[in-house]
This record gives C-alpha cells, structure tokens and sequence, in this order.
C-alpha cells in the first residue's frame, strides 16, 4: 500500500498531514510501516536527526524514513526506480511528495493520492490550476482547517471537485508536538481522531 501526500501550494501542512498517516498507519501494522522524504523536512518535523545519505533509518520501533529528496529533478527512470523499490516494501508506504508532481511510475503504483489543503483562496486557486493538469489525479483531499476561515469543507469539495476524505483542525497541540521533537513519540490525540476514519480506510484493505 503506498499513500501520496500532495499539495498544490506551499505551507499547507502536507508534512506533519504525512507524518501522521505514517506514524499511525505503521502503529496498526504488525511489521510496522514506512515514510518516504521527497522534500527533505520530515526528520525534522518527526523530530529525529537528519539521516545521512539516502539509507532507511528508523524513526520509532514501528517506523522507518527513507530520504529520497531532491525529487524535482526525478528522471522517469528515477521515477521508475522509486516505485519499484517502495512496492516491494511490505507494510504501508506514505510519501510525503509536497508540491513536485510525481513521475508516471510512481502514480501507477500508488494506492491513493491525497491533495493536503487549507480553506483559503490563494490554495484554492493553485487547487484548480494543478487540478487541471492530465498528471495531477488525486483521489480526495485532506483539509487542514483554520479558524476564522469563510470557506466550508463543502465549498473546498466543490471547488476542487473532489470529497474531503478527512478534516484536520487547527489545534496549538499539534504545533507544540512538533516543536517539541515529540510527534514520532506520540501522536496527538486530535491528529488521531483526525484521520481516524482515513486510518480504518486503509488498515482493513
């Protein structure tokens, strides 16, 4: 099973989103799961030290990162390459693709792709405009709320034109666990419920 986490703009919280769905998923599977880096930020957000060179390394005793940043300049054979390796893994893969468009291969193999979101206009707009290209097919999307916003779940489906599959809230909790170093320890309890039904999704297929 390989998940993708995606977004269309910058800052919409599609790491930690991805460090969630990793650590969560890899906690339900007996051999425990894996998280791979196309961005370069997860170590940090997961609050481990930076893995040196592209070997897997551990994050917890039911998660590994693997480090395959510097995607954007991905050859389809890199692409090919990545896929291969990450569907021979067994237990759930969650790549943390941020804004690169992944290659063909890697798509193909994918299980679900998710777009990560925030309610607000300037998102939307880069929502819509990748949402036009041929190579941007995600399955859903995974709102990271904020209060204050004007915009409903309701209206980010319509306007994107895919279901909100889950709805993170805004909660300091989340941002002090990364602060803090402590997400791969325990993830915070709002996350959990979170993606709960995403989780249960996943873990039954």
């Amino acid at each position: 099973m390989i998940i993708l986490c995606r977004s269309a703009k910058g800052g919409s919280g599609t790491t930690v989103t991805a460090a969630a769905l990793g650590l969560l998923l890899a906690a339900r599977h007996r051999g425990g799961g894996y998280i791979v880096d196309l961005r370069g930020d997860l170590a940090a957000t997961l609050g481990i030290a930076e893995p040196e060179g592209s070997g897997m390394c551990e994050v917890n005793s039911a998660l590994r990162l693997l480090p395959r940043s510097s995607s954007t300049g991905f050859s389809e054979t890199q692409w090919l390459s990545l896929a291969t390796e990450l569907t021979s893994l067994r237990g759930p893969v969650v790549v943390d693709v941020g804004t690169t468009v992944p290659g063909n291969p890697l798509m193909e193999a994918a299980t679900a792709s998710y777009l990560v979101t925030r309610p607000c206009y300037l998102a939307l707009r880069h929502g819509v405009r990748h949402g036009q290209r041929d190579d941007y097919a995600v399955d859903g999307c995974i709102l990271v709320d904020e209060p204050g916003r004007a915009l409903t779940s309701g209206d980010v489906a319509k306007v994107l034109n895919i279901p909100v599959c889950a709805t993170v809230p805004y909660d300091p909790a989340i941002s002090r666990a990364v602060d803090a170093g402590l997400l791969s320890h325990r993830v915070p309890r709002v996350l959990d419920e979170a993606l709960a039904d995403l989780i249960a999704e996943h873990t039954t297929k």
